[in-house]
C-alpha cells in the first residue's frame, strides 16, 4: 500500500514537472514570437536616432564629411513616387503657412534640401534662386528642405541670397528619412504626376538643373501619350 501511494506520488510529481515544462515552452515561444514581431520597429528607430543624431552633430561642429555631399554633382535617374508630406513653412508663400506636396500636382517640383552650415549648399544658392525666378511662371515650382537647422541660421541664410521660393522646417530630419537623404544638398525632380524622374546629388551646376527640370516635364508629356 506504502508502495503504490509512492509511486502515485511519483506519478503526480513527474505529471506536474512536465505540465510545467510544457508551460514554460509555450510561454518561450510566444515571447520569442512577440520579440521578432518588435525588432524591425527597434532597427528602424535605432537607425532614424542614429542618423538624427549624427545631423545635430554635424550642425553643431560645423565639420563637412559623409552629411555633405562635397565634390562634383552626381545625377542618379529614378522612377518611383514621391512621398507626400505637410511642413511648416519659414514664410507664407501664396498666402499659406504650411507647404504640403500633393498640392502641387500637376506642376514639375524641384526639391531641394539643403542646411545653413552646408558649404556646397551656400555654392549652389544663388543658382537655385536664378532658375527658379526664370521657371516660376512657367508650372514649375521650387521648394527648400531645410534639414538639422536652427531657425536663425536658416533665416540668415535665407536673407543672405535672397531666395524667394518656399522653404520648409524639416528640424528632425522627418522628409529626409522618407526621400532616403545620403546628406546635403541633395536636389530631387518631380514630374507633375509625383513621380521621381531624378535627383542630383552634391552642389547643382545651372545647367543640370535646367536640363533636369526639361527631362521631368518630358517623362510627364510621356506618360500622358
Amino acid at each position: 500500500m506504502t508502495v503504490t501511494k509512492k509511486k502515485s506520488a511519483e506519478n503526480q510529481l513527474e505529471q506536474t514537472i512536465l505540465d510545467e515544462s510544457v508551460q514554460s515552452g509555450d510561454a518561450a515561444q510566444h515571447g520569442l514570437r512577440r520579440m521578432l514581431v518588435w525588432v524591425p520597429v527597434f532597427v528602424a528607430l535605432i537607425a532614424l536616432l542614429g542618423l538624427l543624431g549624427w545631423g545635430m552633430w554635424r550642425q553643431q561642429t560645423g565639420s563637412t564629411g559623409v552629411i555633405t555631399n562635397d565634390g562634383p554633382a552626381t545625377v542618379a535617374v529614378m522612377s518611383r513616387p514621391a512621398s507626400d508630406f505637410t511642413q511648416a513653412l519659414y514664410d507664407p508663400f501664396n498666402g499659406q503657412t504650411e507647404f504640403q506636396l500633393s498640392d502641387y500636382r500637376g506642376q514639375t517640383v524641384v526639391l531641394n534640401f539643403w542646411a545653413s552650415w552646408c558649404p556646397p549648399c551656400r555654392d549652389e544658392a544663388p543658382v537655385l534662386e536664378y532658375v527658379w525666378r526664370q521657371y516660376k511662371d512657367q508650372d514649375v515650382i521650387f521648394v527648400g528642405i531645410d534639414i538639422w537647422d536652427t531657425e536663425r541660421d536658416a533665416r540668415a541664410y535665407i536673407r543672405e541670397f535672397n531666395i524667394t521660393f518656399p522653404n520648409v522646417i524639416d528640424s528632425r530630419g522627418k522628409v529626409a528619412v522618407e526621400y532616403g537623404l545620403t546628406g546635403v544638398p541633395e536636389t530631387y525632380f518631380i514630374t507633375p504626376d509625383g513621380m521621381i524622374s531624378r535627383k542630383v546629388i552634391g552642389a547643382i551646376s545651372q545647367a543640370v538643373l535646367e536640363e533636369s527640370i526639361a527631362e521631368a516635364r518630358q517623362g510627364a508629356n510621356e506618360a500622358s501619350r
